[in-house]
């Protein structure tokens, strides 16, 4: 008797195990994008591996030297000026939305009047330069952007240290997780 209900319960999980597998197929798909894999559900892609990127990043990151420079604060001004006046006549509309330090590195997140949202590296104190290229600007679909645009900004500028990029959160709506 304990034999059937065993052969029971194997037959019931090899079932669910079987239509599991059979509604995934039916409606999520792998597709490679750029070298990736995301996931397709109900037309939408998804991107599990940024997701795990992101936890991660809050896991192992160390914020504690890492500043976030008040608009009060006479950096605040200096880092703005010196993105205004990196790509005129469009970026004089910059308005700083977050802006970190370490070190002589800063990374500020500005929206602008008629530009996209971006992120800027500077270098330098007390007058802040853009590292020409360590900019991110325009969206990130289908990519989790926060590991996107800190992967791009390392890249881009390979002397910033890895705790200040570790420590960006994106804060315009462009940026955030969809």
């Amino acid at each position: 008797m304990e034999y059937c209900g065993a052969m029971k319960r194997h037959v019931a999980l090899t079932l669910l195990a079987l239509t599991t597998l059979g509604i995934l197929n039916a409606h999520v798909d792998l597709p490679q994008v750029d070298g990736r894999r995301f996931v397709l559900a109900q037309g939408r892609l998804h991107d599990p591996l940024g997701w795990l990127e992101d936890r991660w990043n809050t896991l192992r990151r160390s914020c504690g030297a890492v500043r976030t420079i008040a608009p009060s604060d006479p950096t605040h001004a200096r880092v703005r000026q010196a993105i205004q006046a990196f790509s005129p006549p469009d970026s004089h509309s910059a308005q700083l939305v977050q802006l970190l330090a370490l070190g002589p590195w800063l990374l500020a997140e500005v929206e602008f009047a008629q530009l996209s949202p971006a992120v800027v590296v500077l270098h330098g104190a007390p007058a802040p330069v853009v590292m020409d290229g360590a900019i991110w600007s325009g969206s990130t679909e289908p990519w989790r952007p926060a590991p996107l645009i800190r992967q791009h900004l390392r890249a881009r500028a390979p002397g910033m240290p890895a705790d200040l990029a570790a420590c960006y959160t994106p804060q315009q709506a462009l940026f955030k997780p969809r």
